[in-house]
């Protein structure tokens, strides 16, 4: 293929064993709802659930953080189950790697250039205030990976 800048030379990429060493793999398991909504359920009366969902699972002694058997929830699902998530993280330093900045940033279809925008683990939520300390506020409404992103940091493989 021709020049792009959506490519980054890997010349120097690092050891395919290290890379491969450095996977990780995470399940982000979603708040079901309980009792599933029926499929004929209109879209406001599945908000309206999305939105007291919490409120009623504490009402009924569920915790509305974990599931019976304790996995934590990562986000908030509706009624579509297609929305458990599996990430597979690869991970290697790109600090020195040259090219980056010429890399744009592209909107979700990957068809325009969009402004870069850079945001804080503050931010995110996935650290506190103070950009050291884990955060404690539950990050999906920010950013739905922020559970395995502290997880990372946690683990050391993201160093702040």
């Amino acid at each position: 293929g021709g020049f792009s800048h959506r490519y980054v030379s890997f010349d120097d990429a690092p050891d395919p064993t290290k890379l491969i060493k450095s996977m990780r793999i995470y399940t982000m398991f979603p708040q079901m709802p309980d009792p599933m909504p029926l499929p004929s359920t209109s879209a406001e009366d599945l908000q309206k659930e999305i939105a007291s969902r919490e409120t009623r699972m504490a009402e009924s002694g569920q915790d509305p953080h974990k599931d019976k058997y304790g996995r934590m929830f990562t986000h908030k699902s509706t009624s579509n189950v297609s929305n458990t998530i599996h990430g597979v993280y690869f991970i290697f330093d790109v600090t020195n790697l040259s090219g980056l900045d010429e890399v744009p940033a592209l909107d979700l279809f990957g068809t325009k250039n969009i402004e870069r925008e850079w945001v804080s683990l503050s931010d995110l939520k996935v650290l506190e205030e103070d950009g050291t300390t884990i955060g404690t506020v539950d990050t999906k409404p920010t950013f739905i990976s922020g559970h395995i992103v502290r997880q990372l940091v946690k683990e050391g493989v993201i160093k702040v």
